[in-house]
């Protein structure tokens, strides 16, 4: 990024936050959407051209968001949890593509263990019979599957519950989310 691109980025995000100073501005910030423009048309508040990963970011304090941010902007933010945020959206916007084009998802290929979490965080297990009325039951149950170390211990029964989840919870609520492009 030349210097007038990242100037013009701290000047926006200054412009935009309560903290009037980059580096403490920087931690007021959230990733809440990412958009692919195959065309890679898209434009950062920078200036940089040629995106193809757009992300939204929306500030905390005055809920103003930015479009668009590139993911080499991000790591101007010297943050580990928006880059952290980064990762996640970009590896949910790759679960939304396999599934809009109906190619199998695996647990353990098309998932980590924050995409997990972040699934969680956004209700996407519903509270039902099969989980106690809690979601936290199926988001706890496809952590531990997710962490065994030995995956051929994975009995029958627990496959089937993997798949239900992924086929009933899963794919609907990244299909469908309004974040994910």
């Amino acid at each position: 990024m030349a210097v007038n691109s990242f100037e013009t980025l701290k000047k926006v995000i200054e412009e935009n936050s309560q903290a009037g100073e980059f580096y403490r501005a920087v931690h007021e910030w959230t990733v809440t959407a990412v958009e692919e423009d195959p065309l890679q048309e898209g434009e950062c508040v920078c200036g940089q051209q040629h995106l193809r990963y757009m992300y939204t970011i929306q500030n905390l304090y005055t809920g103003r968001p930015l479009e668009y941010i590139g993911s080499k902007c991000v790591e101007h933010f010297q943050s580990s949890e928006l880059n952290l945020q980064v990762n996640v959206f970009r590896g949910l916007f790759d679960l939304r593509k396999k599934i809009l084009a109906g190619e199998k998802i695996f647990l353990d290929e098309d998932f980590s263990r924050e995409i997990l979490r972040w699934l969680y965080e956004n209700e996407a297990f519903s509270a039902n019979q099969y989980n106690g009325n809690n979601g936290l039951n199926d988001y706890q149950f496809l952590l531990d599957m997710f962490n065994k170390r030995h995956k051929d211990r994975i009995t029958q029964g627990q496959e089937n519950k993997i798949w239900a989840l992924l086929q009933y919870s899963v794919k609907p609520f990244v299909r469908d989310h309004p974040a994910l492009g």
